[in-house]
């Protein structure tokens, strides 16, 4: 009976899936040469994928960072920050992504771009797109074309309610270091992406 339970218990543990390292972080870790730890890291913590904001990091930098990730067995995939502050063009964002695996493209994408513009990237773009939102923006998802979608859960405040839209989405749910990653235990079997890696930044 009590290996039954715990079998039970263990069974709905919720399971790591991404971590997004920061642009300052990428830097810090390039600089000091330990990408490759840190994505050793990051594998040993049992997540399977990194995003990467590689704003304004060297071409040099990225392909570094992206094949370190490979190398430990880890998705890189481009997050790509802030488009409409910095005018991109859906073709824009196809170029920064070019050392990745894949793209993400988040709540600011959303709420800045058209539908068409997503489609537009659907078609250009073919490897996997990741896409970010925030609760209130369940609206804005489109109804095909994103490989996998996640839901921002940074508000201790609106946690549960975050939860229940993840669910209705069939998203993952995205944690706050700072704000909500100590809610993990009340995830249940879902999967959780941790914003941002817990290291230096």
């Amino acid at each position: 009976m009590a290996a039954s339970l715990a079998l039970g218990a263990a069974a709905v543990q919720a399971a790591p899936n991404g971590t997004w390292l920061s642009q300052p972080q990428i830097w810090y870790y390039a600089t000091r040469r330990s990408l490759e730890m840190t994505m050793a890291q990051i594998r040993a913590s049992n997540y399977r994928m990194v995003f990467l904001d590689v704003r304004k990091v060297s071409d040099a930098m990225q392909r570094e960072a992206a094949e370190a990730a490979r190398r430990q067995g880890l998705l890189p995939v481009v997050w790509v920050q802030s488009p409409q502050y910095r005018a991109l063009r859906v073709e824009d964002l196809v170029h920064e992504a070019r050392h990745g695996d894949a793209i993400q493209v988040d709540d600011h994408f959303f709420a800045n771009y058209s539908l068409a513009d997503f489609h537009r990237l659907r078609q250009i773009y073919t490897k996997p797109i990741f896409c970010s939102i925030q609760p209130f923006q369940a609206g804005l998802v489109p109804s095909a074309g994103c490989n996998q979608l996640d839901v921002q859960c940074y508000t201790a405040q609106q946690f549960q309610t975050c939860l229940k839209v993840a669910d209705r989405l069939g998203a993952v749910v995205s944690l706050s270091t700072q704000n909500t990653l100590g809610h993990q235990s009340r995830l249940g079997g879902r999967l959780f992406n941790t914003f941002l890696w817990q290291g230096p930044w």
